[in-house]
């Protein structure tokens, strides 16, 4: 057989055959390649997913844990409430059905953050507060405390009772009994004298 004869007259024939092939390759590779990168997307996006949805759990989780504080006093229903640790007093108040009309609570940081097994105590107008601010082994809770408990603390006068009381309304509550140093007045010679009479 003459092959270069058949070459010649079959040369339009093996062009277009060699063209053909290798847009079929070509259209192979393409295919190949975009199968590749939607499986990579796929499975980008699924991770992204997976991710997003696990910090907005734990996000959501963390904003919602459970505490339980106790509400009593002049509120409508005394007892213990379950509230999420990001809410404010007023909110646990409202939840044990709000204050009464006798209610005062004046001398209360209303915005103050709750915290797990906290007791709230709403006093009336003109109630003297004793017992109720203090704890069974006789120390006085700096966080509830009014003016008149706080007067029976050593060195501690009405104004210096008033000073205490204006802080923790305007700052909160205190953390240990050290930062009652931040109000104006009590430093560590006055502290060292109360130190063992208070609580928080």
């Amino acid at each position: 057989m003459n092959y270069k004869l058949f070459l010649k007259k079959n040369i339009h024939i093996i062009k277009y055959a060699v063209c053909a092939l290798f847009i079929v390759i070509a259209g192979i590779i393409y295919v190949s390649s975009r199968r590749n990168t939607e499986d990579n997307q796929d499975t980008f996006a699924a991770g992204d997913t997976a991710a997003d949805i696990s910090d907005t759990y734990q996000y959501a989780e963390s904003q919602t844990d459970d505490i339980y504080v106790y509400v009593c006093g002049n509120v409508r229903e005394s007892g213990v409430v379950k509230c999420s640790s990001s809410m404010r007093i007023y909110e646990a108040v409202e939840l044990a059905g709000g204050i009464t009309e006798d209610a005062d609570v004046s001398s209360i940081n209303m915005a103050a953050v709750l915290k797990d097994g906290e007791r709230i105590y709403i006093p009336a107008y003109g109630e003297q507060i004793t017992v109720q601010q203090t704890e069974d082994n006789g120390l006085i809770n700096i966080n509830e405390a009014g003016e008149s408990q706080l007067t029976k603390l050593p060195g501690i006068g009405s104004a210096r009772a008033a000073q205490i009381i204006e802080y923790r309304n305007d700052n909160g509550r205190f953390e240990s009994i050290e930062d009652i140093m931040n109000v104006s007045g009590i430093k560590e010679s006055a502290y060292n004298k109360i130190k063992e009479h208070i609580c928080v």
